[in-house]
């Protein structure tokens, strides 16, 4: 057993891990809340980092509020803000924050991994930055049928893309923000 000492040697030591989740989230699917729970595993806390642009209709201003209705589901702090390029934003994040532990979510293609090559060729610079492939979540729901459901029927495009945990009134909510 560790006395009171060593415990809170050991927090004083510790670094703080922070989940870093970038990408168009036009909108937010349940795969991609699924993905921020599986890096925030490992983490103190996530940070939501949304493009600024807008995908047939989905604006980022509504990703955002989408993403505040979900991040109320973790037991963990999530901050989400939407940035004009969300991989320039991990970069500007890493370079700020280099004495933290950073757990930057990549999507399961190659393509989003070799995004964040640089940090990888320079491990002295980023000892403590952690790519992590996220695995496909929910059986790779796609951005674009979702934006294609929504135009179509609303209703019918929750129960596709909404995480199953978010309560009738968030769903509501959630409806409200793409009618």
């Amino acid at each position: 057993m560790r006395t009171f000492k060593e415990y809170f040697e050991d927090m004083e030591t510790r670094v703080e891990r922070i989940a870093l989740l970038p990408g168009g989230f036009k909108p937010p699917t349940k795969g991609h809340f699924n993905a921020l729970r599986y890096l925030l595993d490992d983490a103190d806390q996530g940070v939501v980092f949304i493009g600024g642009k807008e995908r047939e209709g989905i604006t980022p201003a509504q990703s955002e509020q989408i993403w505040n209705i979900y991040k109320k589901y973790y037991n963990k702090p999530v901050s989400v803000v939407y940035v004009p390029n969300p991989v320039r934003a991990v970069y500007d994040f890493a370079d700020n924050n280099l004495e933290k532990t950073l757990l930057v979510g990549a999507g399961a293609k190659d393509e989003d991994v070799k995004r964040y090559a640089y940090f990888e060729k320079n491990v002295d610079k980023y000892p403590f930055v952690n790519v992590v492939k996220i695995p496909m979540q929910e059986g790779g729901i796609s951005g674009s049928e979702t934006r294609k459901m929504i135009q179509q029927d609303v209703d019918e495009s929750l129960d596709y893309f909404v995480p199953e945990e978010i309560s009738i009134e968030d769903r509501d909510q959630i409806k409200s923000i793409l009618a």
